[in-house]
């Protein structure tokens, strides 16, 4: 009957921490780098969420000291891409 008062806290939590992310992500990303993810975020949805969960798990560990360059995105996008790319044989078809 009455709303449950944790599911609203849960969800309170989970914005924080996305608000979180975000915030690192975006400390760690030079603006150029910023903008091609905003703009690859249209596109490729999937893909810019893998890369930002590396890009703040690699803040947090210690392993970036300093923003990565556009250049330096756009390796780590290829990278990540060409990890994904799926081989596909058809046997038997012909």
């Amino acid at each position: 009957m009455y709303p449950n008062v944790n599911d609203n806290s849960d969800e309170d939590k989970k914005r924080e921490e996305e608000a979180l992310k975000e915030a690192v992500i975006r400390q760690y990303l030079s603006p150029k780098a910023r903008e091609r993810l905003n703009n690859l975020s249209l596109v490729n949805p999937t893909l810019v969420k893998q890369v930002k969960e590396l890009i703040y798990n690699l803040a947090v560990s210690g392993r970036l000291s300093e923003p990565l360059t556009d250049s330096q995105l756009k390796e780590l996008l290829y990278r990540i891409q060409s990890s994904r790319k799926k081989e596909y044989r058809f046997k038997g078809l012909w």
